[in-house]
Formats: C-alpha cells, sequence, structure tokens
C-alpha cells in the first residue's frame, strides 16, 4: 500500500464527515462501480430468477441473505480505485474466487449477517485478511469510536431501501393507465399475488439496492479509512513524505531557475523588434461579406412552417376545454365511481377486510401472551426447584478425592494412631490419617461443606476464612505435608513431623463422633 497514491485527501475528518465522503467517491468512480454491480449482482440475481421461476416468492430472501458476496465485489472495485488503480469489469470477473473465497465468507453469511456494523467490518476480512481471535481484536479497535455512525449508517441504509422499493411500486401503480385492481396496494401486499406481481417486485427491489447498497459500502469503507488514518497517523505520513520530495526537488531545481532567471533579465535589455499587425485574408473576406436577404428562399420557407404551427395552435385553444381554467382543492377517490346501489357491498367489504386485520393483531398477540405465560410458568419452576433444593438437608461426602471420610474408617483416637504409624515409619498412612480426621473435624464441627471433587487446593479454599487462623494454618501445614509426602515422594523431617502432631492435637483432637 503506497500512501502517496492514495486519491483521497487525508485529513482529520469527523464521522459524520467521512461517511459523506463515500458518497462523494461514489460519484467519482461511478461508471466502473456500477459496471461491476452489474455484471455481478444483476447477473446473479436474473439467474435467479430463471432457476427459481416456480417459486419466485424466494428470489428476493436469496438476494437479501447473499447481498454480503456482491459487497465484497464493490469494496474491491473501491479499494483499488482508492490507490489510483482503474478497476475494470474483467479484472473484477478474474478476482471473483479469491473474493468469495476469503476469510469471513461464512461468518459474514451466518454469525455476522445481521450485524449493524458490517459496513465498517468488511474491509477487515477483505483487506486486512485477518480471522478468528486477531479479527475479533482488529474490530474492537476499530470500533471504539464509529461503531454508533456504522450502526446509524446501517439503519438509514435499511431504511431508504425499503422507502425506495415501496416509492417505485407507487409510482408505477400511479402510471399505469385504467382499471389496475389486480395492481392495488391491497392485493399487493395483503394478497397472493401472481409470477408477474412477483417477478415485478424482484426487479424494484434490485433497482433499490442497486441505488443504496454501492452507497452504503463506500461510506463504510471511507468511515474505515477515517479510522485507520487517525489511529496510524496517514495524514501526517503523507505531509511528511511529500514535504521531502519538494525539498529534495528543490536542490535539484534551484540551479536550472538561476540560469533561467539570469536569461530572463538579458533578453530586457535587447531591443524590441518592430511588429506589423496582419489582418488575415480569411477575416476580411468574412467583413466584407454582404448580410443575408430576407426574402430568402430558407427564410420563407421558415415563415410558412411558423404560420402553419400558429393556425394549429389556435385551433386546438379553441376548443371549450381550453376555454376555461379551475381550482379544485378536494380529494378524488382515482378509482372509478362505484355505480349506485353497490355502496353498501363496498362498506361490507371494508368491514369484513377490517375484521379480518384485527383478527390476524389478535392472534399475533395472543401468540405473544401464550410465550410470556410458558417463560413465567418456566421462571416459576426453576426458583421453586432452587428453593427446594437450598432448603433440602445436606449431607457430607463420604469420600472426597478418593479419600475415605466415613467416621468409622478412621480409630477414635486419630493422634495416637498417627503416631503409632510415624514411629513405625509409615508416613504416608500418619498424614493420611491427619488429614482425614482434620476434614471430618471441619465438616461435625465447623458445618463446612466439601464437595465430593474437591481437591486439596479446593479444600483450602472452603475453609480459608471460615476458622480461627490458627486453625487454618494447621489445616494448610497438614495439606501441605500430605501433597508433599502422598503426591510428591520426599521424605518428611522428624521433627517438622512431631511439631505437625503436637499442633493437630491441639486444633483437631477431638473424638470424632460416628453419628
Amino acid at each position: 500500500m503506497r500512501l502517496e497514491d492514495i486519491a483521497i485527501g487525508l485529513r482529520r475528518r469527523s464521522a459524520w464527515e467521512a461517511i459523506d465522503l463515500g458518497h462523494a467517491m461514489l460519484r467519482q468512480w461511478a461508471p466502473r462501480v456500477y459496471g461491476a454491480w452489474f455484471a455481478t449482482y444483476w447477473s446473479f440475481g436474473l439467474l435467479l430468477m430463471l432457476l427459481l421461476w416456480p417459486w419466485p416468492e424466494y428470489v428476493m430472501l436469496l438476494l437479501w441473505w447473499l447481498k454480503p458476496l456482491f459487497d465484497r465485489v464493490l469494496l474491491h472495485v473501491f479499494s483499488r480505485s482508492v490507490f489510483g488503480e482503474a478497476c475494470s469489469v474483467r479484472a473484477v470477473l478474474r478476482e471473483l474466487p479469491r473474493l468469495w473465497r476469503g476469510p469471513g465468507v461464512v461468518s459474514g453469511l451466518t454469525l455476522r449477517r445481521f450485524s449493524l456494523a458490517r459496513a465498517l467490518l468488511l474491509p477487515v476480512w477483505q483487506l486486512e485478511e485477518q480471522h478468528g481471535a486477531t479479527a475479533r481484536a482488529r474490530f474492537r479497535l476499530l470500533s471504539r469510536r464509529c461503531r454508533g455512525h456504522a450502526v446509524w449508517l446501517t439503519f438509514f441504509c435499511t431504511n431508504m431501501s425499503s422507502i425506495l422499493l415501496v416509492s417505485l411500486l407507487v409510482l408505477l401503480l400511479a402510471l399505469v393507465p385504467g382499471d389496475h385492481q389486480d395492481l392495488s396496494l391491497w392485493e399487493w401486499f395483503g394478497g397472493d399475488r401472481s409470477n408477474g406481481q412477483y417477478l415485478l417486485s424482484n426487479l424494484l427491489f434490485m433497482s433499490a439496492e442497486t441505488v443504496i447498497e454501492p452507497l452504503y459500502v463506500a461510506s463504510g469503507f471511507s468511515l474505515y479509512l477515517n479510522r485507520r488514518s487517525e489511529l496510524e497517523g496517514w495524514d501526517i505520513e503523507v505531509g511528511l513524505r511529500r514535504l521531502a520530495e519538494r525539498l529534495a526537488g528543490g536542490i535539484v531545481v534551484a540551479p536550472v531557475f538561476a540560469v533561467l532567471g539570469w536569461a530572463a533579465v538579458v533578453m530586457l535589455w535587447l531591443p524590441a523588434a518592430p511588429a506589423q499587425a496582419a489582418v488575415p485574408s480569411s477575416v476580411a473576406a468574412a467583413e466584407s461579406r454582404p448580410p443575408p436577404v430576407a426574402g430568402s428562399g430558407a427564410a420563407s420557407g421558415t415563415a410558412l412552417s411558423t404560420s402553419a404551427t400558429r393556425l394549429a395552435v389556435d385551433e386546438v385553444l379553441a376548443d371549450p376545454v381550453f376555454g376555461q381554467s379551475k381550482d379544485d382543492w378536494r380529494w378524488h377517490w382515482r378509482q372509478e365511481e362505484a355505480p349506485a346501489g353497490d355502496d353498501g357491498r363496498n362498506w361490507f367489504v371494508l368491514l369484513m377486510r377490517l375484521t379480518e386485520l384485527l383478527a390476524e393483531v389478535l392472534r399475533g398477540l395472543l401468540w405473544v401472551l401464550v410465550g410470556l405465560v410458558l417463560a413465567g410458568a418456566t421462571h416459576l419452576v426453576i426458583r421453586y426447584r432452587q428453593k427446594r433444593a437450598a432448603a433440602l438437608p445436606r449431607t457430607a461426602p463420604e469420600f472426597l478425592s478418593g479419600l475415605d471420610l466415613r467416621p468409622d474408617s478412621l480409630p477414635t483416637d486419630i493422634a495416637a494412631a498417627a503416631a503409632a504409624a510415624l514411629a513405625g515409619g509409615n508416613t504416608v498412612e500418619a498424614l493420611s490419617l491427619l488429614y482425614r480426621g482434620a476434614l471430618v473435624r471441619l465438616i461435625q464441627q465447623r458445618q463446612i461443606e466439601f464437595a465430593v471433587g474437591d481437591t486439596e487446593k479446593d479444600c483450602l479454599l472452603r475453609v480459608a476464612g471460615q476458622v480461627p487462623a490458627e486453625v487454618d494454618h494447621c489445616f494448610g501445614e497438614v495439606v501441605h505435608a500430605w501433597c508433599l509426602v502422598a503426591y510428591g515422594g520426599q521424605a518428611f523431617p522428624g521433627e517438622r513431623t512431631a511439631a505437625l502432631l503436637a499442633d493437630w492435637g491441639r486444633h483437631f483432637d477431638h473424638r470424632v463422633s460416628s453419628s
């Protein structure tokens, strides 16, 4: 990317100015943009209408859903044009496989199809070729100050496309002469449409998208360029490069300008040569040419045709229709007046249509009410189950990470049994008795809840803050010694073992009950 070749003026712009810059870009490169658009979008749309001729109601939905693919074509043309490259239709068609296989195509048609900032995010996929976590981080950076503007751009263009579609349809209905009951708005939106009406709807939809979508992509791309220029200081870099080129060019051109200035001073001292003004022969001939005669044949023919035209105009104006002017400020129905006796039937038909519309609204509200009732019932059931689970008495686990915590599995005098095991050289069994005994003591006396799958670290976290500091410290020493001997396979010093046994007896030496 050569910033010195960029075809737009780089300066600090607000986000709204950047969006307006997209309009200027579209006007500047409209021929190549619309050439690529008609070669791809319209070709695909017409082919899709032929393939889905028995099912024309799905054409508009598919064209709307696949629109991000053709946004990539527009962005390709804009990105090449910004850096001074003339992008022809043939070049665009050659690039189609690469454009439609690039990063973000699947995401743009699935998860991010409904993203309101997709015009700003599309260049990250297509131009920067980012994907995954890198693309998400890039999205967050670019959207930090202008995501709201991109969302408003999408909202505006979506509404303008819908309004333009309806306006084209209303214009078409207004221009169709005669009685066109089959093309009424009610039948168009509320009744069953024919294949011809679907075909016309699809063509009008494509026409509306042709007006709005290039503007949408151009404005999103200009917003992206403005954000990158703001982050990376493009305007400063381009200004410094031009200043360097100007200084380098001045060093070379200065001697040339000095020589030219000396030559101009010398020529001013030379005597001026006499100049004779000569009149060209063609000008003299033109001045001596006589004016045209009023009674020539061409002039007489023109006068005759003018008089005939005047007679025809006078004859038309003589009609009584043109003899009066009338201002009428009342509203009139465009349809023909109904014959006498049909007023009751027309009002009955209108009443039936209003009744059907009211029934549809009530049916929709009923479904909404049913959904709210189901959601409320589900919420109540979940809350009831949570309260019931909280009210149930919790039972102490019998096993904890494979260690047997049942009181029957422990001796009555744990400290004496641990001392005997230490005297016999079985340190693992002694520390196991101390660890298990401390857990049972904490469960029975301190009501600390442990889970079956808790590890030694989980047990330390559950005990922390729930017991006095000296008890917590002693329990931590027991856990540390147990992990060191049982998992680390290391020997525990005898003096530390004796001190640990004494501390355990002071804080945990209570006879474990079998209840």
